[in-house]
């Protein structure tokens, strides 16, 4: 027996036994873990298998309502394609555990997954537990990308594509509100948040399009600390969801969103979020594989995905302009 195998065997009572010997072990549901369990990236429109760059063209078109005159009906409208391209990266994430890391590992492992041992056994099979571990870090760091990716960052991460973020500043566009503030302050966020929403185009709501306001839980705070002052009898209350804190953004049928991403950058955007495309692979094309080296006494886990963003019509767009900024 290997001495991963035993160590195993003797702390934990399992047998590596049945995980491949470095054979692919793909795992089916890495599209529902990557997305659908991140409470921003699952609301977004996912395009799946982009392989490189896709154009997104959806039709728009302004159709005249007209008397019909006898047989000879003339139609009258103006079309308009996006033609706007959606290009995904491929990206990876891998760790491997030797026989001498692997337990001191484990208890973290499990903590972050939430379990707990029961009479010396584990909770799952560990190659599931070291699938549920890097997945939930992919899930966090695609997020991070998706929202802050800037080709022009020094952070390793950050640079492998532009993020929405980046895309909403540069798209001339996307609409503004200019605050007469250089901060964001407890005096005058809510301000700023409201004079967002009314940048809002009213078109989005007259057709029904989900719209919400993103900032980070920092200037959140702010927003609530204004409008609580100033209205003792009709306070926000505030939910948490996931990682994110949000409420009704009062006078206003718009929720306010926080994200991780966000906090403490004194930024504030108003988002139609089916106008957000999310560009994955196919679904056969994303990998995870956990594979074990019985010669060398390594586990490796690594995952395998390609990821893009892109929206359109950022003129249904509105971001916070704070002044001098």
């Amino acid at each position: 027996m290997s001495k991963l195998k035993k160590q195993l065997a003797e702390k934990f009572d399992y047998n590596v036994g049945s995980i491949p010997a470095w054979t692919d072990n793909t795992m089916p549901n890495v599209v529902t873990d990557l997305i659908e369990n991140s409470n921003f990236l699952s609301k977004l429109t996912v395009e799946e298998g982009v392989k490189g760059t896709k154009e997104i063209a959806l039709l728009n078109a302004d159709v005249a309502l007209q008397a019909k005159v006898a047989c000879t009906p003339s139609p009258d409208g103006s079309v308009i394609f996006t033609k706007e391209n959606l290009t995904t990266v491929p990206l990876y994430m891998g760790i491997e555990f030797c026989n001498e890391d692997l337990n001191g590992k484990m208890t973290q492992v499990l903590n972050t997954l939430g379990l707990k041992r029961q009479d010396g056994q584990l909770p799952a099979g560990l190659n599931e537990i070291l699938m549920a571990y890097l997945m939930k870090q992919a899930q966090r760091k695609a997020q991070r990308l998706v929202i802050s990716g800037d080709t022009t960052s020094l952070d390793a991460e950050l640079v492998l594509m532009n993020g929405l973020r980046q895309r909403l500043v540069n798209d001339a566009d996307v609409l503004t509100y200019n605050a007469t503030d250089a901060t964001m302050t407890d005096s005058n966020a809510y301000t700023q948040a409201y004079g967002v929403y009314k940048a809002i185009p009213s078109e989005l709501f007259d057709n029904g399009m989900e719209v919400a306001i993103y900032t980070g839980r920092t200037e959140a705070q702010k927003i609530i600390a204004q409008w609580n002052t100033s209205n003792p009898y009709d306070r926000i209350v505030a939910t948490e969801e996931g990682a994110s804190l949000s409420f009704i953004l009062p006078q206003t049928s718009v929720k306010v969103v926080t994200l991780p991403e966000l906090n403490g950058k004194s930024e504030m955007y108003a988002i139609p979020l089916s106008l957000v495309f999310l560009g994955v692979d196919s679904p056969e094309d994303m990998s995870f594989d956990v594979k074990y080296n019985e010669y060398t006494d390594q586990l490796k886990a690594e995952a395998s995905f390609r990821l893009g963003i892109a929206h359109i019509w950022g003129q249904y767009f509105v971001r916070l302009h704070l002044l001098n900024s």
